[in-house]
């Protein structure tokens, strides 16, 4: 019986901490990283933007997103011609199911130059509320803009065509 009491216990802190970090999410970290990401958009030349999605209460998110705009590539037939559009890129902070934050990319895609049209994603690290700071937040800006750079630069996708049904 005291292990189960034990097992209890913990249980219920858990819980606690449960609620201290999502309280600590909508009071500091979800403020903070609407400002910060919104000045690092006020001061850069990139066509990009910040927000926040909060459809789900306790599992939002905010993020930094590149604007989609013209990939350049051209589908050209017989009866129309079509531009490919590059979709995003975005670096997000978002709140998981026990309130700790998931840092995670989304790496651009080209609009119908994949079979699934799905982006790859990268998750950089899950770390408490508290740990959110202007110094961890441009580490992440920093990661997130090198494999932006990268993802231009270097040519990862396969080779081929889509196939049109």
């Amino acid at each position: 019986m005291e292990n189960i009491t034990k097992l209890a216990e913990e249980y219920a802190l858990a819980l606690i901490k449960i609620q201290e970090r999502r309280k600590h999410w909508q009071l500091q970290t979800k403020p903070f990283l609407l400002k910060h990401l919104k000045e690092i958009t006020e001061k850069t030349k990139l066509t990009w933007k910040s927000g926040s999605n909060e459809t789900m209460q306790n599992l939002e998110s905010i993020f930094i997103v590149f604007d989609s705009e013209p990939s350049g590539i051209v589908e050209q037939t017989q009866f129309s011609v079509v531009q490919k559009m590059k979709i995003g890129g975005f670096l997000s902070f978002s709140q998981n199911r026990n309130g700790q934050v998931i840092v995670w990319i989304n790496f651009p895609f080209i609009e119908g130059m994949t079979v699934d049209e799905k982006a790859k994603n990268e998750i950089l690290e899950t770390v408490e509320p508290e740990e959110i700071t202007e110094e961890s937040v441009n580490r992440f800006m920093h990661k997130f803009l090198d494999e932006m750079i990268q993802w231009e630069n270097d040519a990862r996708d396969e080779i081929g065509f889509v196939r049109h049904k």
